[in-house]
């Protein structure tokens, strides 16, 4: 039986790949740059990390974009899955627990008060903790440690094969959240298309 939820944020919970890709571009754009968004989307669903690399963003340029980024009205606007809230509230009425594991800095934890879903939270990591990238497991191991968690009760949730290997790396079950269906060949526990089939998953793993 699963009980504690280990959540990516960007592409799990929010759909801000949108709004995170037009602020890569407005970034660029500032500085006389023009870059193919949908380009900057497809580096984004890697990691952010391989966008920078891929486009030569500067350690200084990071700050800017970061400052674009953060900006949670700037549009567009990053929002919650439709159904997710409803399963995260599923979750804790069932007597399991949330945690978020995201390389985002603490707005993440603004989106979800923004939204009225911080309460269904036990725990976050965030960037500020200077965790290695996934998918190293540190963070995970740091829940499990921090929180006395049976490895086999907890599963990680993410829309990338990064989070996926965050979770297995750490020895507990991963869900790949795959809504453009372009990852079916990477490394996972469970495999979902949808939010509803996320939902069914969780139904199921909790019985």
């Amino acid at each position: 039986m699963i009980t504690e939820f280990i959540w990516d944020f960007d592409g799990m919970l929010f759909n801000t790949y949108p709004h995170t890709t037009a602020a890569l571009c407005e970034y660029y754009k500032r500085h006389g740059k023009e870059i193919d968004s949908v380009e900057a989307f497809n580096k984004l669903k890697i990691s952010i990390r391989e966008a920078f690399k891929f486009f030569g963003m500067t350690e200084d340029g990071e700050k800017e974009f970061y400052e674009i980024e953060d900006d949670l009205d700037f549009k567009p606007r990053g929002v919650p899955y439709e159904g997710i809230p409803e399963i995260l509230r599923y979750i804790k009425e069932h007597g399991g627990r949330n945690y978020l594991y995201t390389h985002r800095d603490k707005v993440a934890i603004q989106y979800l008060d923004k939204f009225s879903l911080t309460e269904y939270f036990t725990d976050f990591v965030t960037r500020e903790m200077d965790f290695p990238f996934k998918p190293s497991p540190d963070a995970v191991e740091y829940l499990i440690k921090k929180h006395d968690l049976n490895k086999e009760n907890c599963i990680m949730l993410g829309d990338r094969t990064i989070d996926c290997g965050s979770g297995l790396n750490a020895g507990i079950k991963a869900l790949l959240f795959d809504e453009f269906r372009t990852l079916k060949d990477s490394s996972y526990t469970y495999y979902a298309t949808t939010v509803n089939e996320v939902m069914a998953v969780i139904k199921n793993l909790m019985q």
